[in-house]
């Protein structure tokens, strides 16, 4: 500051009254507040200092060579990996080309070929990474449950699919013999339809089968599509196929009966729950019987929304 002030010349004055003010306003702060800012400012300085010269006192870890040669091969083979996939993904959405209609064999086409047959990317590249997985097609509906893959774009590829007759008698469950199979019925009951006849279903592969299989045993049958999206979050295009291809028989609905059923037999319904049972059976006995259903509105914890989806599953005998 004193320095810059005898630069100034003629305004070494004013110079000399602002740093009389600052020794001023110094010399007002109380002995403990001036101690604190000197404290303050040492600590600073030190850090200052150790962050300059950490590198002077810390100890240095010793290269390891081997290592780093080791991790270098590591990233190179992964770098190769993924740039490849993600090269030939690439090509896939960029590839337009004009949409030509002919043989083709789902198992050796390459992603190329399947855009040039009019395939949407999405579609391609599910195909393509199922085949990276080792699926393999042995007849022609086996593309219905691909991803992505509308039931018009199968209808139209459909004749010109064309498996390897090797393919097709090494295929799994077929005991080296192709067995054609019947066409799937306009449409088919959602509370009896096994799971080898859902998967044959655009969009259902044998995963999402077995699952909805599973809940329709859980719940005791389907009353609404919309239970469908419990399972899986179908896209909107999807689910309104199913509603075209699967109807519901009530009929066709497993009922507990609520005078007789056990704590245990109520809470292994899902939306019923362990504590619902036990409430539901606590007011059963209270009541001594239930002589309608619409007592169960009555059970604690019961609101509108839970009665809803339990009281068509439950009977009175």
């Amino acid at each position: 500051m004193a320095a810059r002030c005898k630069k100034q010349g003629g305004a070494d004055t004013l110079c000399k009254q602002i740093m009389k003010r600052i020794l001023i306003a110094y010399t007002s702060f109380s002995r403990l507040e001036r101690l604190g800012l000197a404290a303050l400012s040492i600590l600073l300085l030190l850090l200052i200092i150790t962050w300059q010269t950490m590198s002077w006192w810390l100890p240095q870890e010793p290269e390891n060579k081997m290592e780093q040669q080791q991790l270098a091969a590591a990233y190179r083979d992964f770098y190769n990996h993924y740039a490849v996939k993600e090269t030939a993904d690439e090509a896939i959405e960029e590839t337009d080309v004009a949409v030509v209609l002919f043989p083709f064999d789902p198992n050796t086409l390459d992603s190329i070929g399947f855009r040039k047959l009019g395939m949407n990317a999405r579609a391609v590249k599910g195909l393509m990474n199922w085949r990276r997985h080792g699926k393999k097609f042995y007849k022609k509906e086996d593309l219905q449950p691909l991803y992505n893959l509308s039931a018009e774009e199968y209808a139209r590829l459909e004749p010109y699919i064309t498996i390897s007759t090797n393919t097709r008698e090494t295929g799994r469950g077929y005991n080296n013999t192709y067995v054609k199979l019947p066409p799937l019925p306009a449409t088919l009951d959602l509370n009896t339809t096994d799971s080898a006849t859902l998967v044959r279903l655009n969009g259902i592969g044998p995963t999402l089968a077995h699952k909805i299989i599973e809940r329709r045993k859980l719940l005791g049958g389907y009353l609404r599509h919309e239970q469908l999206l419990e399972v899986y979050k179908f896209s909107d295009s999807t689910l309104t196929m199913l509603r075209q291809r699967l109807v519901i028989r009530d009929a066709a609905v497993h009922k507990i009966p609520v005078n007789k059923a056990t704590i245990e037999q109520l809470q292994a319904h899902p939306y019923i729950g362990e504590k619902m049972a036990k409430n539901i059976v606590l007011y059963r006995n209270a009541l001594k019987y239930f002589d309608n259903i619409t007592q169960l509105r009555q059970v604690p914890l019961m609101n509108e929304e839970n009665y809803r989806k339990i009281a068509p599953y439950i009977s009175i005998e």
